[in-house]
């Protein structure tokens, strides 16, 4: 494993850093979205960003943003609710994984490859569905960041505690060795 002082991994930690931050911003960003749906189920949602888009000079009665309005005014206040309790346990799976990988944990690594993985099938049927160049870029960045994380885990195996004592390699050898 390389030394702190090394550059390269300097380098791979601000690298980590950069995805735990990113995954911070998210969790709270889910949270804070999941609270107001909770707390405000039955709100009619299309209606209000309906109105904020007219705010922001946007045209909501045109094309993508309208089908967008108009699933969310059909809501129903169960749906509004389900949704935002999902975005707070969304939100706090993406925390816990920024957690670890700010701390360096290789726990955090395995959850966010296993976490971001899965959800790469349903990014990929989206764009399949609708191509925007926001889901490419996301999908790109998932899978950098996937890719980045599976190199780093490999590279990073547990070494030996003890140099004197070789550790067992397997779970076969680790089993013999403590029954024996």
């Amino acid at each position: 494993m390389p030394s702190p002082s090394d550059p390269g991994a300097r380098r791979q930690g601000v690298f980590l850093r950069l995805i735990a931050a990113e995954r911070f911003l998210r969790g709270a960003f889910l949270i804070a979205v999941g609270i107001v749906l909770i707390t405000h189920v039955h709100t009619d949602w299309g209606r209000v960003l309906r109105n904020e888009a007219s705010r922001w000079g946007l045209h909501p009665s045109q094309g993508g943003l309208a089908r967008v309005l108009h699933k969310l005014s059909a809501l129903r206040p169960s749906a509004v609710g389900a949704y935002g309790a999902i975005g707070i346990a969304y939100g706090l799976l993406e925390g816990i994984e920024g957690y670890g990988l700010w701390r360096e944990r290789r726990w955090a690594e395995h959850l966010t490859v296993v976490a971001t993985s899965l959800l790469l099938i349903p990014e990929v049927w989206e764009l399949a569905n609708r191509f925007t160049t926001f889901k490419v870029l996301a999908l790109i960045v998932n899978i950098v960041i996937v890719a980045y994380l599976l190199v780093r885990l490999r590279r990073t195996r547990r070494a030996p505690t003890d140099e004197s004592e070789p550790q067992a390699s397997s779970y076969r050898e680790r089993r013999e060795e403590h029954a024996s």
